[in-house]
């Protein structure tokens, strides 16, 4: 890590280096000249940005592996690089004509752009959504919950069909420089957090996957089970039971490897409408497969992941300090779980059993708003930041008749 971050250094100096040699030798009187050398600095300037990123988001995978900061900066990588290309292709296709408006118009429009590029993704995603859903009712019956999927497709798709209905509106409307003026303050605005939910949701989606696919290291001492809700006779829903056989197969593959025993955590506490605890379910379905007694100790008290967590992270410190510790829970919850794992003080990796493929999308939907709601002054705040600074920038365009749909 040490080595990567004097790496890191290095290609900042080496960019500092560059933008002065850049500078030194550009004729400034020539506005053509200036611009070109301008438009270099940006580039460059966004890659160093766009390494930072990478270097942040490999940091942080080696240190925790789960963190909402992989989440910020993935979107934020996956942004400066579309806006890298974009601005590579506006130097080369007006290399000799290039002035300082078009920089300007150029930079401001990466927000529309990179809106309107992933703009099929998620009229697709919405689709998929809602068809998931369609089927997750139809096979499991109704319930409030599984309504979620349809509302959010639904919601994000006449959210697009009406916002374009708006911006032709708005256009009808705003006639005249300053009229004008506005319309295209509200365009680049409603775009800049367009791009920023967009760049969350597919770096989430990304985080997920990751998360779900990751097989952690033969090497654990102890491997928690998260619990979830049991049938009524006591025994494990098929959601739970694939949690409970994806900790066996891997507590039996660490053993074929190592020979080291793993101990089972069964996590969760007895419901208002559950016969026994969770954990106690979990733990009768462990020893029926074989698993000897002495490997289980389990956790009985817990109402949600954070208790899960907290609450099993006590009953490992007490057998064994600085244990080896994994996690297993449902594909789609792994993420989560591993940043709420985190925050209690417990560092380890989780896997993820499999889940049908229709009741996928619906979980996946509800993580991402929990990830959402979980960080939601900090999404509100930067939002802010981030319109703050283009209004700055228009207000900038303005006075020096930058922004060309004023000219």
């Amino acid at each position: 890590m040490k080595k990567r971050w004097i790496i890191y250094s290095l290609i900042s100096l080496l960019f500092v280096l560059l933008c002065i040699g850049i500078l030194s030798n550009t004729n400034l009187s020539n506005n053509v000249e200036l611009s070109k050398s301008i438009q270099i600095i940006l580039i460059l300037l966004l890659i160093r940005v766009s390494i930072g990123c990478s270097f942040y988001i490999r940091d942080q995978y080696e240190k925790k592996k789960y963190s909402y900061g992989i989440v910020m900066n993935l979107g934020l990588f996956i942004f400066i690089n579309v806006s890298i290309l974009r601005q590579i292709n506006l130097l080369i296709v007006n290399w000799n004509v290039l002035n300082i408006a078009d920089i300007y118009n150029n930079t401001l429009k990466s927000f529309s752009f990179f809106a309107m590029l992933t703009l099929p993704c998620i009229i697709i995603l919405s689709l998929y959504s809602i068809i998931t859903n369609i089927f997750l009712i139809k096979r499991e019956g109704f319930s409030p919950t599984r309504m979620l999927g349809v509302i959010i497709g639904i919601f994000a798709l006449l959210g697009l069909v009406g916002s374009q209905l708006l911006y032709y509106l708005i256009e009808y409307l705003l006639v005249g420089t300053d009229r004008q003026f506005i319309k295209y303050t509200l365009d680049i605005c409603t775009n800049a957090t367009l791009t920023y939910l967009y760049s969350l949701i597919i770096a989430t989606l990304y985080c997920n996957i990751k998360a779900a696919n990751h097989v952690p290291k033969y090497d654990k001492d102890f491997i928690i089970i998260l619990g979830s809700k049991i049938k009524e006779d006591g025994n494990l829903t098929p959601l739970l039971k694939g949690r409970a056989d994806k900790a066996i197969e891997f507590g039996n593959k660490q053993y074929e490897l190592t020979k080291k025993k793993i101990i089972y955590i069964p996590s969760g506490g007895k419901g208002n409408d559950e016969k026994v605890a969770e954990a106690e379910a979990i733990k009768k379905y462990l020893l029926e497969k074989g698993i000897k007694e002495k490997q289980i100790i389990i956790e009985d008290k817990s109402k949600s992941t954070i208790e899960n967590m907290k609450f099993s992270k006590n009953k490992i410190d007490k057998v064994k300090k600085d244990a080896k510790i994994s996690f297993a829970t449902t594909n789609y919850h792994v993420f989560r779980s591993g940043i709420i794992a985190n925050e209690q003080g417990l560092d380890c990796e989780g896997m993820g059993s499999k889940t049908k493929w229709y009741f996928y999308t619906n979980a996946l939907i509800r993580e991402f708003i929990a990830n959402l709601m979980q960080e939601k002054a900090k999404h509100i705040g930067l939002i802010i930041i981030i319109n703050s600074l283009l209004l700055g920038l228009i207000a900038i365009g303005k006075v020096y008749n930058f922004i060309s749909i004023l000219h």
